[in-house]
């Protein structure tokens, strides 16, 4: 999956103008460029004019006028292809309850750390955390034998 400038773009729809502005900011430090707005409405005509080169969408679940769930039917009709992450802050709600069930990955109940959030977009996009490489590697010799190089 190639990205512009090497920075997947994430669209954000979020009707809180606080907490927009802080996922933004959340997913700038993690290295994603983003375009945001607070109506589905708003969301739908971001999505048209970059002709769908979007990379994922964070939707709000709950909305004035439509929502978050209504946003995605449209944009999964228009482009099958494009990961939602579903935030929200009704626990009790039951579209979060249902989705959280269906899809538990692609659903993060507010509040959320900025290290949650970006490790689940890391994981839509299936994209390898900075550090992960590093964590990943075993040892060397040296260290597994217990001798100096």
């Amino acid at each position: 999956m190639g990205y512009h400038d090497g920075k997947p773009t994430v669209l954000v729809v979020e009707d809180d103008a606080n907490l927009r502005r802080l996922v933004v900011h959340m997913l700038g430090n993690g290295g994603f460029e983003t375009v945001a707005t607070g109506t589905a409405a708003e969301g739908l005509s971001l999505v048209h004019e970059r002709q769908g080169a979007l990379h994922l969408a964070i939707l709000d679940i709950v909305m004035p006028g439509m929502s978050g769930l209504d946003l995605a039917s449209e944009l999964a009709r228009e482009y099958p292809s494009l990961p939602i992450l579903y935030i929200s802050g009704y626990v009790g709600s039951l579209a979060a309850d249902a989705l959280a069930r269906r899809t538990p990955d692609r659903v993060l109940l507010k509040p959320f750390t900025e290290q949650t959030l970006v490790e689940r977009v890391r994981l839509l996009l299936e994209i390898a955390g900075p550090c992960e490489s590093a964590v990943s590697q075993p040892p060397a010799r040296a260290m597994r034998d217990g001798t100096a190089g």
